[in-house]
Formats: C-alpha cells, sequence, structure tokens
C-alpha cells in the first residue's frame, strides 16, 4: 500500500482544489482498507475515504486520507432473461458500468453518464440524474464498518434518499453487486440527448465539483442562485459557472478560502430572498469535517 504524507490533495479533486493531508494512503485491495480503517481508530485519527473526488472540496486534513483509486475491478455474469449481475469494487469507475450499459443496451443506469465517479462514492451519495439513481440497480453492499469488520448488507436492509445513503456514517464500501436488465428499445439515441444536454448546461471544459447544493423540492438550486445573481459570481478564482449556476468552477489557481467564501455568500442570499436554507450536495471537508469513525 503506497502513503504519503504532507500529501497534496489538489489532484485527488475534479475541481482541483486541496489543501494538505498528513498522510494519504493508496490500498490495493480489501485488506488494506480495512488495515486504514483500523489504523485510524488505533491512532485516534479522522479518516476520509476518497473515491474520484468529483463531489469533494478539500481544505488541510489532518488525519488519513484514503483513495480507493487502486480498487478497481468489474465481474459480470448473465442471469437469464435479460438480466446481468454485475459485481464491481469500490474503486472501478463509474463510466465503466455506463459503457457497459451501452454495449449491452442496458436499462437506466447509462444516464448517469458524465459523472467523473468511482462506484463506491456513487454508491455513498446515491448518485443520480435524469429520473434514475444508482441505488435502483443495488442488490447488496459489501463494506467494512469503523471496527474494522467486513460486512455484506441487502439493499432491501439499507436506506437510500435523494443523494443520500447510509454510508460512510456505518462504513466503507468496498464493493456492491448490481443487477442490471436489457432494454427493449435502443438506449443509445437516449444516451446521445443526454449526453448533448449535459454540454449545452453544465460546465465540462472546466475542473468542476459538480452540483453544489442539493435541490430543495420542488425547487431547484440552480434557479433560485441564478435568481439572486450568483450565476458567474466570483470570489478569486472561485466562481459559479456561466453555464449553470448550481457548479463550482475552478478559474485556475482556486483556493478552499475563496470555495468557503463564495458558498457562505450564495447560502446568504438565497435564505435572505427566498427563505430557503441551501444544503451542500459537495462535501467540503477539513480537518475535523472528515468522514471516519471519530465524527459519527
Amino acid at each position: 500500500m503506497e502513503s504519503f504524507k504532507d500529501a497534496d490533495l489538489s489532484k485527488l479533486t475534479t475541481i482541483r482544489i486541496g489543501g494538505r493531508g498528513d498522510l494519504l494512503l493508496f490500498p490495493d485491495g480489501e485488506e488494506d482498507l480495512v488495515r486504514a480503517v483500523l489504523r485510524s481508530r488505533e491512532e485516534e485519527r479522522p479518516l476520509l475515504i476518497l473515491g474520484g473526488g468529483s463531489n469533494t472540496i478539500l481544505g488541510d486534513v489532518k488525519g488519513i486520507v484514503v483513495s480507493t483509486k487502486k480498487m478497481s475491478g468489474i465481474d459480470v455474469k448473465p442471469l437469464g432473461e435479460g438480466r446481468l449481475k454485475v459485481e464491481v469494487l469500490c474503486g472501478t469507475p463509474l463510466k465503466e458500468i455506463t459503457s457497459l450499459a451501452l454495449r449491452e443496451n442496458l436499462k437506466g443506469i447509462y444516464k448517469l453518464m458524465g459523472f467523473p465517479a468511482t462506484v463506491g462514492g456513487a454508491v455513498a451519495m446515491n448518485a443520480g440524474a435524469f429520473g434514475t439513481e444508482i441505488s435502483e440497480y443495488l442488490v447488496s453492499v459489501r463494506f467494512v464498518n469503523w471496527e474494522g469488520r467486513v460486512e455484506v448488507a441487502k439493499k432491501e436492509d439499507l436506506s437510500f434518499s435523494y443523494r443520500s445513503s447510509p454510508f460512510p456514517k456505518i462504513g466503507v464500501v468496498l464493493s456492491c453487486e448490481l443487477v442490471l436488465e436489457r432494454s427493449p428499445f435502443p438506449v443509445l439515441e437516449d444516451y446521445k440527448r443526454i449526453r448533448e444536454i449535459r454540454k449545452k448546461t453544465q460546465p465540462i471544459n472546466l475542473p468542476t465539483s459538480g452540483s453544489t447544493f442539493k435541490n430543495p423540492y420542488p425547487e431547484h438550486a440552480g434557479k433560485l442562485l441564478e435568481k439572486v445573481g450568483m450565476k458567474g459570481y466570483r470570489v478569486g478564482d472561485v466562481a459559479f459557472s456561466e453555464v449553470h449556476a448550481n457548479f463550482l468552477v475552478n478559474l485556475g489557481r482556486g483556493r478552499f478560502c475563496e470555495v468557503l467564501k463564495i458558498v457562505g455568500e450564495a447560502k446568504r442570499r438565497v435564505f435572505e430572498e427566498f427563505g430557503i436554507r441551501l444544503e451542500e450536495e459537495v462535501r467540503i471537508v477539513e480537518d475535523s469535517g472528515s468522514d471516519g469513525w471519530k465524527v459519527l
């Protein structure tokens, strides 16, 4: 297992903003990840788990940071009646699942195309788009709890909701099992339609952390932010995109302190204008804000 002290964390996030990490670990497999969890308990240090870093902005993290990028692998088996069982490790890029969906003409899950996330991260945040969520296809999740024990939980025994799951509160996702069904109609055209929508409505050519705030049903965060003048609003090198007001982008050398200022300003404006308290979808993490047993 590779380890680095005083590591630059910016390279681990898609928005390319990050401070320093006391200790950065890259587990090669399940045993390494279990050891990292146990080490965090023994040394009483917070533990932050990162997948693709697509939904995370980091400051300095005085604890243990674990990247699951080396824990990648996928196994596909036919179940009959047009169904496939897909077992996938947590660090596998989500695009491998959406690519499989296109090759095999599978329902629904292809709509998650464009997420630069890992499968473990997608499960932990219950990633969703265009009317579908990854939890819809889950059968079970294998995870290590904060005591270092490996468990398997069936989907029906876990609580998933809008951009929410039991993880990392109950532990760290190791792998999951999905069941995917072939579609009776070609999915490629719908995939192309969604791809074009993303190109037109999301800042795909700039470093971004994706959606900053959850949509406060029945409102849309992007619309609220646009109404209060946050679209294109800039603090230093961090801005809300000119393309989509709910997407933070890094215009060059964005800093964590600038993220805190612009997010705070957005929340203040929306609350003062509409009485709505926006809730972050992106994880903004520094020091004791890390996910881990110390902060449950």
